[in-house]
């Protein structure tokens, strides 16, 4: 999806409202309800009617009906006139082709003679008579040009005032370039440039880069200055880029960002408890806890920011809420596109479910994307699995991805890594463990060997569902998703079971998920705190993005901005693989300590952080 199809959307479902049966019965496709949406209301009135009838439409015969209809209004001196016009038209057209064409070609040719010229390795004569082909041959594209192009003869001060992104400018540097090579004057006081701009930084008086715009063929010259691939790098660079980050609850996105070499400058929570967790692990960050509708972002505008990320609110789409989108309190979606406009940062990504995909919203999407484009970006929307990255949970995010035109080009998703999957038994046996229940080993053998079928394919190695928070305990469909996959997931333990429980339970015990098990589940780190009680903290570990979601997004983001290539293999590695893991230990608290001075909470949170890198 991108934004050229947003306003599709919101236009299909406006105008095309009372007819959504006739056209689900008729299984029009969307190109039919494209043209459907964006004809005149007769030739709409006429398809729909035939389409009642039992025919089948296409975007091609609703064309020509449109075509038949404007047809019938002419009268036979306008018919006549048109279709004199419609020929010269298409032969104006042909003509103009075969120019393009034409100075295509020869401008190449002299990209090449330009090349070849080098007046240092020549002697006289051989510099002479190249010099002389490259005249004539820039004399013989001028009048083509002129033919294709049309003329463009002012001053060359007054091209460069032009707006860089406008044709007027390139077109008559390309002119002035191909004057000036017909009439000589070329390797002397500028070299093989307009003027001494080029001399400098500055490249875009060069004769190569003027002329190279109107032709299709890559100059020679460009190879020579082409750098050599480097290898991906296995290391972040020094520099830091800079975020604002949106809802950023508990900090799986924050974490996720940091470990890609991200630095934010403010992260807007607001959540009370999610904002001290944030403030306990990480002190030095700025959290600023409110209501982000309240927020004027132009403040960030000046300070360049490079990223903006957003956790939005995903319970509005959630299959599993209500669904009420727009309507719904909670919805921040068009927040988020106002916060891109009024910080016009060099990118942004927007995380949510899938289920904000779904037609209902579709008339919200299009004016959120709408929206972004109108702020001068383009925009990818990518799907990204936790369990590609080690994550061993059924997790599906949605993501969207903007940035201006140029960047956006080098935007590639990140990779994903499937051979990475983990599964409940991995991931939970030492803390399933940790207070004596000898069933533990079992039962996270019985989670590894388990066979799971996904999109009709077969794996072995049960998957936690998606984790949620939230009060009054868990849904009937919800548990027993949750119970086939051995665990009772009504509440929130205190603590890991123990045997006591087990032999109470008999043979049908299923052990219950504390706040850490969560935790781990949506791939934090065990030395990240949480702060709040035990319904608060599951909250903000159901809401969260899992960190190595966040890194490998950032690192993507990161690699368009600055021209890098990354080992995302090496990167996220340590961030996901089980088996590094140090089973049976004990697992650090989960709710923190009363927090003493800044100095005290940076120490002991350092020292939490050091001691999990160190064991895993």
């Amino acid at each position: 999806m991108d934004t050229a199809e947003a306003g599709t959307y919101l236009n299909v479902s406006k105008t095309l409202k009372e007819s959504e049966g006739l056209l689900r019965n008729a299984r029009a496709q969307f190109s039919a309800l494209k043209a459907l949406a964006t004809t005149d209301d007769q030739t709409r009135k006429e398809a729909l009617s035939r389409m009642r009838a039992g025919a089948t439409l296409g975007s091609k015969d609703i064309s020509a009906i449109r075509a038949r209809f404007r047809e019938n209004k002419l009268s036979n001196a306008e018919r006549s006139t048109r279709a004199a016009f419609k020929k010269s038209a298409n032969a104006a057209r042909r003509r103009a082709t075969e120019a393009v064409g034409d100075v295509d070609k020869k401008v190449a040719e002299l990209l090449t003679l330009l090349e070849r010229y080098q007046p240092k390795r020549m002697n006289d004569a051989q510099r002479s008579a190249s010099h002389a082909e490259i005249r004539c041959k820039a004399s013989a594209i001028l009048p083509i040009f002129t033919a294709a192009y049309g003329k463009h003869d002012q001053p060359l001060s007054d091209i460069l005032k032009l707006p860089r992104s406008g044709d007027a400018r390139y077109l008559g540097l390309a002119y002035t370039a191909i004057c000036a090579l017909a009439d000589g004057r070329f390797d002397g006081e500028y070299r093989f440039a307009l003027d001494n701009s080029s001399l400098g930084m500055q490249w875009e008086t060069h004769f190569q880069e003027c002329i190279q715009p109107v032709t299709s063929t890559v100059a020679p010259l460009t190879n020579d200055i082409l750098p050599e691939a480097k290898a991906p790098l296995t290391k972040l660079p020094k520099q830091k880029l800079t975020v604002v980050e949106l809802c950023a609850g508990a900090g799986g996105m924050s974490l996720g960002l940091e470990n890609a070499g991200f630095h934010p400058l403010a992260l807007f929570e607001f959540d009370k408890h999610a904002a001290a967790t944030l403030r306990l692990n990480r002190p030095l960050w700025n959290v600023v806890e409110g209501d982000i509708r309240r927020v004027d972002f132009t403040t960030y505008r000046s300070a360049g920011i490079d990223l903006v990320v957003g956790g939005l609110p995903c319970q509005p789409y959630s299959v599993d809420g209500k669904g009420l989108g727009k309507d719904d309190p909670r919805d921040l979606l068009l927040e988020g596109a106002r916060a891109v406009r009024e910080i016009q940062p060099r990118a942004f990504v927007f995380e949510n479910v899938a289920g904000l995909l779904n037609a209902r919203h579709a008339d919200h999407l299009g004016n959120f994307l709408k929206q972004l484009k109108y702020s001068g970006y383009a925009v990818q929307v990518i799907r990204m699995e936790a369990e590609e990255y080690g994550v061993p949970q059924e997790r599906t995010r949605m993501l969207f991805v903007g940035m201006r035109r140029n960047s956006m080009a080098a935007f590639r998703a990140p990779p994903t890594f499937p051979e990475w999957r983990s599964n409940l038994g991995d991931i939970l046996e030492d803390l399933m463990a940790a207070n004596g229940w000898t069933g533990a080993r079992a039962w996270a053998e019985a989670r590894r060997n388990q066979l799971v079928v996904h999109n009709g394919v077969e794996k072995r190695g049960a998957l936690a569902s998606t984790i949620v928070g939230r009060k009054g305990g868990s849904r009937e469909k919800e548990a027993a998703r949750w119970a086939a996959k051995g665990i009772d997931i009504a509440t929130v333990a205190d603590a890991a079971p123990t045997q006591e429980q087990a032999d109470k339970a008999a043979t049908g015990f299923l052990p219950q998920l504390t706040l850490r098990m969560r935790a781990r589940l949506q791939g934090f780190p065990d030395w990240w705190d949480f702060v709040g009680g035990r319904d608060s903290s599951a909250r903000q570990v159901g809401n969260a993005v899992p960190p190595v979601i966040g890194q490998a997004i950032g690192l993507a983001v990161r690699a368009a901005l600055t021209d890098k290539r990354f080992d995302y293999e090496s990167l996220l590695m340590r961030w996901v693989r089980p088996d590094e893991r140090v089973l049976v230990r004990e697992a650090p608290p989960l709710q923190p300590s009363d927090i003493g001075d800044d100095s005290t909470v940076m120490k002991d949170s350092a020292h939490r952080e050091s001691a999990w890198k160190t064991n895993a």
